[in-house]
Parts: structure tokens; sequence; C-alpha cells
């Protein structure tokens, strides 16, 4: 099992949305991606439902103010 980093910190939709698409496109099962976000609608509701939708586990921690890590598994 691998894991991605992918930080988009300081980017916005759909920007974040269409780099979680293209580096998860390349995940194996079991393989996790984290992401570095700290743009709020992307990590609470774009990326979550985008994991959802295609298959994998989504986990969302908040570790600062305006700062998430998303980590999507590959099922």
């Amino acid at each position: 099992m691998a894991t991605k980093n992918l930080d988009i910190t300081g980017k916005v939709c759909p920007y974040c949305l269409l780099a979680v698409q293209k580096a998860s496109a390349s995940l194996q099962k079991g393989d996790e991606l984290r992401v570095s976000c700290d743009h709020p609608p992307a990590a609470t509701t774009t990326i979550p439902k985008f994991a959802e939708d295609n298959g994998m586990t989504c986990a969302v921690t908040k570790t600062a103010p305006g700062l998430w890590e998303i980590r999507l598994t590959k099922k």
C-alpha cells in the first residue's frame, strides 16, 4: 500500500477537485492520498463527496485554524 501526498493549500475550486481527481486516478486498492487543503468548501464538501462517489473512504481532520488534512483511501 502506497501513500501519496498532495498539497493544495492556496488553491480554490475547481482546481482543488481537479488536482484530487488527477492524483487519485493512479491509486490502487488500499493506497492512500493525503491532501492538505485550506479551502473550506473543498475540504468539507467537494472532496468528501468525490471520494464517496468514486468508492473511496474519506477522513477529514482539521489540523489548524483554516487547514484540513483529508485522507482518501481506495477500497
